[in-house]
């Protein structure tokens, strides 16, 4: 399985490069374990500028010298609250959407990455089943412990606090056998396997997913 191992950054040091005509530097993606490395980032992130925060625009590039490898903007969709984006590779050919969207119950969020080279798509769902159980189960006692940070003097209290489960599983979508598993979020780091998806569709959806 030709497998890759990254995480997104957002550290300072992540964004300080020159950004695309019109964007911002935003991040970069890169091997290891969530600190921003010296070499050379798997792809740097620029936010398109002005993008709306739940419907953000973004370009990739690789670094030194930049060349794009995708972009991804957001596009019209007839389904409400669904966020459509399409993603074209750095030659502008078109090479698939993600869509961002509710569970089939409304209760999570769903991210679904469509391939369209390979002719195929994989969905997850935002946090498993025990994230969701540990965070309801601890939601009572979020007052006392925000209580406690502000007598510790803490005025702003770490977002992780009360942040919802974020383990995320991309699975294609078959129809039959064992589903397999082109993308892994956890703790931070993602796994894929880019023999199931376009590894810039794989990017993007990093990108998104941690904007």
């Amino acid at each position: 399985m030709p497998e890759i191992k990254f995480c997104l950054s957002r550290e300072e040091f992540a964004q300080q490069f020159t950004a695309l005509p019109g964007h911002e530097a935003w991040g970069a993606l890169q091997t290891g374990n969530g600190r921003f490395a010296a070499e050379s980032p798997l792809a740097r992130i620029h936010r398109q500028g002005g993008s709306d925060d739940h419907e953000p625009a973004f370009a990739l590039t690789t670094a030194e010298p930049a060349h794009t490898l995708c972009t991804v903007i957001p596009q019209p969709s007839a389904t409400d609250p669904q966020t459509v984006y399409a993603v074209h590779d750095g030659s502008g050919r078109f090479i698939g959407r993600i869509i961002h969207e509710r569970s089939p119950l409304g209760i999570r969020q769903a991210w679904r990455i469509e391939d369209a080279v390979k002719q195929c798509s994989a969905v997850a769902y935002k946090g498993n089943i025990r994230g969701w159980i540990g965070y309801w189960a601890i939601s009572p006692f979020w007052a006392i412990l925000a209580l406690l940070h502000l007598l510790n003097g803490d005025l702003h209290p770490s977002g992780s606090l009360w942040s919802k489960p974020h383990r995320a599983r991309w699975r294609m979508r078959s129809g039959g056998g064992q589903r397999k598993a082109a993308l892994d979020f956890n703790t931070g780091r993602y796994r894929a396997d880019s023999g199931l998806l376009d590894v810039h569709l794989i990017y993007a959806q990093a990108a998104l997913y941690g904007a």
